[in-house]
């Protein structure tokens, strides 16, 4: 393969969660110096004022309609890298983590093209900052497992093995779970875990309607409708789960979000 011009190697920004001021320094330097930025997801839109103001910026939508063919996002960063453009791909969250990153990894190495991957900042990470929730605490819980949970093909077989973790004081944050969450309680109730066994809901995280609530199993539909919480949802699962800093009010945020404009 011919060898491809190697100065700026492309690089894979995480966003985050959704509010700009949670990028790194890093992953602002290079969309600041960007000549080109793709994204294929909405999340990512709410980072694109930290884009420098003369770049490109090019959504990739991979849902077309019509049956138009889906576009292959690498195929259009090759295009511009090879024209020697400086190319941003933003990845919502972190690239690395249920966002295949991996995937895009191996391509680009296949391909020729250096890349550089920079972390951002994951929904469960933020949450957990954000509302002071103790996912780890010595001598109770020193783990914690992140699990996405919206396409369950194994007859929730790793759900029952993670659920046996609960026992030991281990922490999960659940991902896209939603729709299969009553499924995923079930298993964890055959299991033998605790039907009180505490569980903080966090939605929207670091967006003007972000909120999180406690809960039980056996109420947290309740407590999402109650509260009028949106999607994403964030769960956190475990025995010793709380969180310490309560959400702002509506006319804490709306106050927030206009001193920010």
């Amino acid at each position: 393969m011919e060898k491809i011009n190697e100065t700026y190697p492309v690089s894979f920004v995480g966003t985050g969660p959704g509010d700009p001021e949670l990028l790194t320094v890093r992953a602002k330097k290079r969309m600041n110096e960007a000549d080109c930025i793709f994204y294929d997801c909405l999340p990512a839109e709410a980072v694109l004022r930290e884009s420098a103001p003369n770049a490109k910026i090019i959504y990739v939508n991979k849902h077309p309609e019509n049956g138009e063919p889906i576009p292959d996002i690498l195929d259009l960063i090759q295009e511009k890298y090879t024209e020697g453009k400086k190319v941003v791909r933003l990845k919502a969250g972190d690239g690395m983590m249920f966002n295949g990153g991996d995937v895009e990894a191996r391509k680009m190495k296949e391909r020729g093209i250096p890349c550089e991957f920079i972390p951002g900042i994951t929904a469960a990470c933020a949450a957990s900052n954000i509302f002071a929730i103790p996912t780890t605490e010595k001598f109770k819980s020193n783990a914690v497992v992140h699990l996405i949970a919206d396409d369950i093909s194994d007859n929730f077989e790793h759900i029952r093995a993670v659920a046996k973790l609960l026992e030991y004081g281990t922490t999960i944050a659940l991902y896209m779970a939603y729709d299969n969450l009553q499924a995923i309680f079930d298993i964890f109730k055959q299991e033998g875990v605790d039907f009180n066994i505490p569980v903080v809901i966090t939605s929207m995280i670091s967006l003007s309607d972000e909120d999180c609530a406690k809960a039980t199993m056996d109420t947290v539909f309740q407590v999402i409708e109650e509260r009028e919480m949106l999607s994403p949802f964030v769960f956190f699962i475990g025995k010793y789960v709380d969180f310490y800093l309560s959400p702002k009010s509506k006319t804490d945020k709306m106050k927030i979000f206009i001193n920010a404009r």
